[in-house]
């Protein structure tokens, strides 16, 4: 039996293409508010939800995790009530499984790391693009920097961040980008790609970004690639956590 708030944990999957992104906000339609909904409709009683990344309007999820708190009185009634939320929430999310948690785990602190994938299609684009600039740069990023320069304008936060890897795989239909980090800026991600593709196109140098790392100013990288191509792609925690966020 079950007595008290018990800490849940969803595993989901979204197309974030008709969001407005994934945080809530008044009067447009977001993921959280989508599922915000059917959480009251299914788990009246909740509280603290979160989820373990931000994503912007248009940006996709393959793997993401919300939390939450529920009181209820039964393991098996919390399936039951998952199963029925699972089967009438929207087309555009797709709700994988649900786990039981420790009361202390925080879906959104504990995150170890966070993997985001940009993929483009334009074939006339990628004729122009010399993959070897590209990779030569994309070894700069890895490692503990500031990214001021790669912050959003809304972004007021501590710019210090560690990227781990940034990896770039091109063929006759496409490039794809994969950058992994503990954690990110609002907009860094899509920045950095920009960068790339600027030294790639050969219209910035390899010092440009030596420049925006070294020298911080925000708002010196001003542009960013398309949102809807960008997905987060993995999300992992702790071994402990990650074996209970697995299990089935």
């Amino acid at each position: 039996m079950i007595n008290k708030y018990i800490n849940l944990c969803i595993f989901f999957s979204y197309n974030g293409k008709p969001f407005n992104g994934s945080q809530y906000q008044l009067n447009q339609r977001t993921v959280h508010g989508d599922i915000s909904f059917k959480l009251k409709e299914y788990f009246s009683d909740f509280n603290n939800l979160s989820f373990s990344s931000r994503t912007d309007k248009g940006v996709s999820a393959d793997e993401q995790y919300l939390g939450f708190k529920a009181f209820i009185n039964k393991k098996k009634e919390i399936f039951s009530k998952f199963n029925k939320m699972k089967e009438n929430i929207s087309n555009d999310i797709s709700l994988l499984n649900i786990s039981f948690m420790p009361n202390n785990f925080n879906v959104r602190r504990d995150v170890e790391k966070r993997i985001y994938e940009y993929e483009i299609n334009n074939k006339l684009l990628i004729s122009k693009i010399n993959l070897d600039q590209m990779l030569q740069c994309s070894n700069k990023f890895i490692g503990i920097h500031n990214f001021m320069s790669f912050a959003g304008k809304n972004a007021k936060e501590n710019f210090i961040r560690e990227i781990y890897d940034v990896s770039i795989k091109k063929n006759n239909s496409s490039i794809v980008f994969n950058i992994s980090g503990k954690s990110f800026i609002h907009q860094q991600v899509r920045r950095m790609i920009f960068t790339l593709l600027r030294v790639g196109l050969s219209k910035e140098s390899h010092y440009w970004i030596d420049k925006l790392l070294e020298a911080p100013i925000k708002g010196s990288c001003k542009g960013l690639v398309n949102s809807e191509n960008l997905t987060l792609k993995k999300v992992l925690y702790q071994k402990k956590h990650q074996k209970l966020l697995e299990k089935v």
